[in-house]
Order: C-alpha cells, then sequence, then structure tokens
C-alpha cells in the first residue's frame, strides 16, 4: 500500500497501542479474508457488537514492507492514516468511488467484515515483526470518560445517515411528532453515550441527546429502539416539619371551619388518549404539560406573591381528572406547597388513557359546589361573605359525549350553578390543541356562565408553554383580585358619611397656657347625669351624676387630642365650684363622642353599642384571667412574678342638658389610661410585630419557657374565639401596660368584636371578614399552646 504511495515502512507513525490497522474493503457481494491456513495465515472471526478480541497475541510472520493483503485491480486506500479516527470510535468508515460514477457507497451500509492488527516487535526476536490482534479493553484512548461525541459524523451530510425503524420506534414518533430527519441530526451533532442494554439480551445500547431530543438506538447505531422529547426538569420545594404541621392544621380548618375558606378552585384536566401526545414544547407530554404549568404559574405563582409567606392561606383545591368518568384525585387540599409537589409528581405516576367524557366531571364538580354552598348558608354565612368558587376546565378538544341530549344536560349543570352563586362563581376554559376549531363547545360553556351571572373566559393555548404559562398566570391574577376584595377593608358606611372638620390639640406637655375647654354646672344653668350599661338587662342604668365626691361640674376642652376610625377623644375633668373660680377634682378622664356630622350622639343610638362591645370584652378578660392563673403551664417560675392581667375600662355616659335651650349633649367617659399607648391588633388583621415591629422587651419565665408579656393580648382573641364555639373574636386591642402596681396587667380600651352569626356588635363589627382577617395574620405562641388552643398559625422560630 504504502510503496504505491511512495512512502516507506520505516516512515510509518508507529503508535506504542496501535502500530497499524486495517480494513479490507469487500468487493462486491463478497467477503475478503486473509487466505486459508495453507498461505500461514490464521483466519479471524469478524468483528461484530458481541465480537470481543482474544487477550492473547496471534502472531503472523509477514514481510516488514508488508502491512496486509491487498485486493488487486483496485483504488487502494491509506488504512493506516488514522487522522480521522482521533476520537477513538468504533466504527471506521469506507468509500469506494468507482471510475464511471461519482457516487459514494458507504460501506458501513453494507455487510462486511472488520480486522485490528496492532504490529509488536518480539522480544526475543528483535529483528522480525508481528501482527497482533488489539485488545479492546487495553484501549483506554475510546470511551475512556463513557461519553463520546458523534464528531466523526459532521463530514457526512444528515440524510446520508441510515437508520432501520421498527413499528415501535414510528409509533412513538409519530405520537411525539419526531421525523426520521431529527434521528438522523441526533447522530450527526448530539452527544452521544452509553444507556441501559438490552434487558433481554444484554447487547449495549447508545443514547444520542440533541436539541432536547433523545434518541436510542442499537449497538451498531442503525437500529431505532426509541426516542423521545427530553422534559423540562421542575425541582419540587423542600418541604420542612413545620410546613407539614401547618397543612395538618390547615386541613382541619377547612374541614371544621369552612367558613374561614376564602375560595375554593376545582380544576379538571383532560386525562383522555389524546393528552399523551409529546408537542408541547419542553414536555413530554401534554399531560405533564398541563400539570408542569398548572404547578409553575397558578399554585406557585400565587404562594411566591404572598405578602407574608406563612400568614394562613385559607384557600382549597379540588383536582378531578377527566375520563370516561371523573375521578377526583384532590379533595379540598391547602393552597400550599405540598399541593405543589403533589401536581408535579401526579403525571409520572398515571397514563391519560380512553375516553374524556365532559358531562360526568362537570356533574361531579356541580355536586361538590351545591353541597358546599348549602353548608355555609346553613351555618350563618351571608351571600357578601361567601368565599369565590372557580372552576378551571383544561381540555385538548371537543367532549367524548357528544350530541343534543348531552349538550342540554351541559348546559343546565352551568346554568345551576351560575343563577345560584352569582358573582361568586367564575369559569376559565383552556385548550390545549393546535386547530382552535375544536373547541367550539368550551366556548359555549364560557358563554353559558357568562349569560347567567357568572363570570367566564376561553383561551387557546395551542401547543405552546409559553401561553399556556400566560393563561394560568392570568387566573392566578383575576383569583388574588377576589382574594383582595373578600379580605379587603372597605366600609361602606364609613365611605358615605362625613368626617367633622376638627382641629387638633398641641401635643406634649404646654406650662402656663391653658387649653380652651367648657365648663357645666350643675344647679346654675345644667342638668348632668350619669348613666351606666347593664348588659344583663341590655339597658341603661341612673347612677351618681358625678365620680368624684364634692364635684359638681364639668370641664371639657374643646380640641380634641386623639380620633380614631369612629370617635373624638377630648381631655374630660370633674370640677369644684370656688369663691374665685374652679378647682380640679379627682383624676382626669377622657370623653368620646362622633367623629361624623350629622350622626345622633345620644345614649341609644350612638354609645350604646360601645358600651356594650366594652363591657362583653370585660367579662370575658375576666374568665381568661382565671384561665390563664389556673393553668399550670403559665404559672410564673419565681414567685414573685405573674402573668399579667387583662382590664377593659368601663365607661359611663354623661349627659349635659341645658335648663334655657333645652339642648342636650351626651359624652362616653372612661378612665384616662397612663403611658405608652400601644396598638396590640386591630379588625383588619393588623397584628403588632407581625412585619418586624418592635416587640415589648419585658419577658417572664414560666413553667412553659420565657414569654413576651403582649403575647398574653395576643392569646386572649384566639381564647374568644374558641371559647365562645368560633362564634366571636375579640380584636382591636389597644391601651397601655400598667406595671406600677405589684403585678402588671393591661389596661385596653375600645375594642372591637367581630361575630359569625347572631348578635351584631356595632359598626365596628366586620363579622366574618374580621374573622377571617384575624386568623390570617394570628400567631400561634407559648400562650396559646399552654392553654391548650389548637393551632391556628404556628409560631415557627
Amino acid at each position: 500500500v504504502n510503496a504505491e504511495r511512495g512512502v516507506s515502512s520505516q516512515g510509518l507513525n508507529m503508535n506504542p497501542c496501535i502500530s497499524s490497522s486495517a480494513t479490507m474493503a469487500p468487493s462486491s457481494g463478497q467477503k475478503r479474508s486473509f487466505g486459508g491456513e495453507e498461505n500461514g495465515y490464521i483466519p479471524l472471526s469478524p468483528r461484530s457488537a458481541s465480537f470481543r478480541p482474544p487477550a492473547k497475541v496471534a502472531r503472523l510472520p509477514l514481510p516488514e514492507t508488508s502491512c496486509c493483503g491487498i485486493a488487486p485491480k483496485e483504488k487502494v486506500i491509506d488504512l493506516l492514516d488514522d487522522s480521522d479516527d482521533s476520537q477513538g470510535d468504533d466504527e471506521i468508515e469506507f468509500v469506494k468511488e468507482t471510475k464511471k460514477s461519482k457516487k459514494s457507497v458507504h460501506f458501513s451500509e453494507i455487510e462486511h467484515e472488520v480486522f485490528y492488527f496492532q504490529r509488536q516487535r518480539d522480544p526475543i526476536e528483535q529483528s522480525s515483526h508481528s501482527l497482533a490482534v488489539i485488545n479492546e479493553n487495553e484501549n483506554a484512548s475510546i470511551n475512556s470518560s463513557g461519553i463520546q461525541p458523534s464528531s466523526e459524523h459532521h463530514s457526512r451530510a444528515t440524510a446520508d445517515f441510515t437508520i432501520i425503524s421498527s413499528h415501535h420506534g414510528r409509533a412513538r414518533r409519530q405520537l411525539r411528532s419526531i421525523s426520521k430527519h431529527d434521528l438522523k441530526a441526533a447522530i450527526k451533532h448530539g452527544r452521544k453515550m452509553p444507556t441501559h442494554p438490552n434487558r433481554r439480551t444484554g447487547e449495549p445500547r447508545w443514547k444520542f441527546i440533541h436539541n432536547g431530543l433523545v434518541y436510542i438506538t442499537d449497538s451498531t447505531c442503525r437500529h431505532e429502539i426509541t426516542s423521545y422529547k427530553e422534559a423540562i426538569t421542575i425541582d419540587p420545594y423542600p418541604i420542612s416539619i413545620s410546613m407539614m404541621e401547618h397543612h395538618t392544621e390547615l386541613k382541619r380548618i377547612l374541614k371544621e371551619e369552612p367558613y374561614l375558606c376564602t375560595g375554593h378552585t376545582y380544576i379538571v384536566i383532560d386525562q383522555s388518549g389524546s393528552m399523551r401526545n409529546s408537542d408541547v414544547s419542553g414536555f413530554v407530554s401534554r399531560s405533564h404539560a398541563a400539570y408542569g404549568t398548572l404547578s409553575l404559574e397558578f399554585i406557585a405563582e400565587q404562594l411566591s406573591q404572598r405578602p407574608n409567606q406563612d400568614d394562613l392561606f385559607a384557600e382549597s383545591v379540588t383536582v378531578i381528572e377527566m375520563r370516561e368518568e371523573g375521578n377526583n384525585v384532590f379533595d379540598r387540599v391547602p393552597f400550599d406547597w405540598i399541593l405543589f409537589n403533589r401536581l408535579l409528581k401526579r403525571p409520572t405516576v398515571v397514563r391519560p388513557s380512553y375516553a374524556g367524557n365532559y358531562n360526568e366531571s362537570l356533574a361531579l364538580v356541580s355536586e361538590m359546589i351545591h353541597k358546599e354552598h348549602i353548608n355555609l348558608m346553613e351555618d350563618g354565612v351571608e351571600r357578601g361573605e361567601l368565599p369565590n368558587f372557580s372552576l378551571v376546565f383544561l381540555s385538548d378538544g371537543k367532549p367524548s359525549d357528544e350530541g343534543p341530549g348531552r349538550a342540554l344536560r351541559r348546559t343546565e349543570i352551568l346554568e345551576s350553578l351560575a343563577e345560584t352563586l352569582r358573582d361568586k362563581f367564575s369559569m376559565y376554559a383552556m385548550g390545549i390543541g393546535a386547530r382552535e376549531t375544536e373547541f367550539g363547545v368550551l366556548q359555549s360553556m364560557v358563554n353559558t356562565v357568562t349569560d347567567n351571572g357568572g363570570s367566564g373566559h376561553f383561551v387557546h393555548a395551542g401547543l405552546s408553554t409559553v401561553k399556556l404559562s400566560q393563561t394560568f398566570s392570568q387566573i392566578s391574577s383575576t383569583l388574588t383580585s377576589h382574594r383582595t376584595t373578600l379580605l379587603g377593608n372597605d366600609n361602606i358606611h364609613a365611605a358615605s358619611k362625613v368626617k367633622k372638620d376638627v382641629t387638633m390639640r398641641d401635643t406634649g406637655k404646654i406650662v402656663g397656657k391653658k387649653m380652651p375647654s367648657e365648663i357645666f354646672c350643675i344647679g346654675e344653668s345644667h342638668i348632668i347625669k350619669r348613666y351606666r350599661f347593664d348588659k344583663a338587662l341590655s339597658d341603661w342604668k341612673e347612677v351618681d351624676p358625678l365620680a368624684t365626691y364634692g364635684a359638681d361640674g364639668v370641664e371639657i376642652e374643646t380640641k380634641p387630642f386623639g380620633k380614631g376610625s369612629e370617635r373624638l377623644a377630648f381631655r374630660f375633668h370633674e370640677i369644684k365650684r370656688r369663691a374665685y373660680g374652679y378647682t380640679r377634682v379627682g383624676k382626669m378622664m377622657v370623653a368620646k363622642n362622633s367623629i361624623h356630622l350629622n350622626e345622633s350622639e345620644t345614649k341609644d343610638d350612638f354609645h350604646k353599642d360601645f358600651c356594650l362591645v366594652q363591657s362583653t370584652a370585660y367579662d370575658l378578660a375576666e374568665k381568661f384571667n382565671t384561665a390563664v392563673r389556673t393553668e399550670p403551664l403559665l404559672r410564673s417560675v419565681a414567685k414573685e412574678n405573674r402573668p399579667p392581667k387583662l382590664i377593659f375600662m368601663l365607661c359611663h355616659v354623661y349627659t349635659i342638658k341645658d335648663k334655657s335651650t333645652r339642648e342636650e349633649k351626651e359624652y362616653l367617659v372612661e378612665k384616662m389610661l397612663p403611658g405608652k399607648f400601644t396598638k396590640y391588633n386591630s379588625n383588619n388583621g393588623y397584628v403588632k410585630g407581625a412585619k418586624g415591629g418592635v416587640h415589648n422587651t419585658r419577658i417572664i419565665e414560666l413553667v412553659s419557657g420565657k414569654v413576651k408579656l403582649e403575647e398574653f393580648v395576643q392569646s386572649f382573641s384566639h381564647w374568644v374565639y374558641e371559647h365562645t364555639g368560633h362564634k366571636m373574636i375579640v380584636c382591636d386591642l389597644q391601651g397601655v401596660l400598667n406595671e406600677e402596681g405589684r403585678f402588671p396587667e393591661f389596661q385596653l380600651t375600645d375594642p372591637a368584636i367581630c361575630t359569625r352569626k347572631g348578635q351584631r356588635y356595632g359598626k365596628t363589627d366586620m363579622r366574618l371578614k374580621g374573622i377571617r382577617k384575624f386568623c390570617t395574620s394570628h400567631r400561634c405562641g407559648p400562650v396559646c399552646k399552654g392553654l391548650g388552643l389548637p393551632y391556628i398559625n404556628k409560631f415557627d422560630k
């Protein structure tokens, strides 16, 4: 060979591992070998996928100038030139060019025999040469890393690669929208690596990965085994022990206190056979795409947008898989990260199959929603406080249960839901598939809901991952808006009123300056009376006109020093007349009246609600103090300490009547609280310290551990909720911590009571909305645990 090319054997590249290699190019339809044993040659077995050369070297005595037998009358190819075989691939390709045609014949596509030789110098006979069969186990340069790129194919056209398909392979490619050209491109440009061998025969197989496509072949890289699209990897969310406990508590709340739930979402996912199609970019199948985008853009999107990640998210999700019948796979599951992980895992454990009947799934959803609606109404939930019911319906084509009668049944189901719930019901229909004409039924379903008072939206997502994600993101935004409306702080009554235009009193201590005030004295020109509200009689009881002995009049400043959402606060003193004027007697008090114009300020119209709330809170606080005092876990370690008491100020109503004009004024009066005034929580969900505010630094050591004093105030609201059988909470707690006495006590005023049903407690009663807001923001701590209260939101250090 080299003599014809003018190259001597002395100039050959003698690699210590592979001195030379040769492959006999067969003639047309004929196999070549090195002759028989009579010529001194040892016939070698053909190299195949299962062939492994023997480790023992077979020596062939050949002249030094000879390399191998040469087929006569053929153009000879230099088989020793391994410059294009630097990657160490097992297969060598040879091309024979004919004189009459420019066509290239690829011998890798024709059955042939390949021989491997290694030139060695015998250690005894240094002058002789030998050929040895290469041991593949010693060829460390081939596939040493287990992965070898198929760069040796780059010089060939993609169409020149031969792929022998199987029935299974063709069926899978058709289902997954993969062409044969895609497989050839994977062989040419993709990464090549070994994969799991044949489980029956043990034959090795190769895997090619290119442009999101995974192609599995046999050992020759010619026979198609299977192919599929590489899926997007979505990692599950790490779940902590506290998250598991929180999930368990949410399940209890959804079961035992369903009125706290702000939204129920029912998701119907088509799981008919067509959902196995692999035509959505980035996902193995349509089913994987539906569950993946649902998890990311619907569940994770809303969870990540919460203002406080630890807040109670009292919403439930029900997932129904649509086949021939509706299958309820997740029933009223809490909306949290555990649900996110379950939805991610779901398409890996189920397989879409059979038909997709719309009516069966819709009937199941309708039954569940109507049952929940009836239970809430019987439990006293008002129509405006009902949670939002949302139906997300995802399908990839027409229903299997078509026909006039079945279409009428679908219409009746949706009409019933929309007419019953009106603005509390929303439907979101989503079509997955290339042809929009197949989703006329989904569009008509949405129109039915819209025409009967509900809210409806239809989106054709096609086969685009981006469109799917955008659609679920839009649904998330809509549900967030509904939730904000349900938990909003809007007050219709307050918005319709006009507040008084008042000038506030200068703050701080003023020396040598007398603030403007009004003087009212008994007997001369005015009649003064004082009343106390009797909660047992639900009526007023007249008491002594003045609280201080010897007093005969009152002084009220005309500029308020404080104001709230409903009332203005003025400094109030009882006085005693002197010859030179009057002097103040008794302690300073606070007089309150309405902040709004043209509002009746009589004791029956305005002050009665506030006195009822304050006296009710006073009685509940006394019972709470007893519960704390008798609880072993809440006893103080040091005898000189004691858990703080909670005391609500009792109030009276002063009526001042002008004798000449017959004009009468009424003021709600209570004790002035000394010290720093603090708001601990409110009826709109505010909790002191929940957003990083400064807590009271006073700590008491109890049997259950160290506790901050203000935790007793927060636990009082939770205790009332459980003590009254979930009928009410006392919130909007504000006042001072008085530590002047032997034991600390919280002196509180102006509370609000929010009720779920039954008697209302004034204008600050936000009903179920206030209870939901409290449960959303409250954090159970050691005091709640010591009192044996069930967790609403566990305090997580």
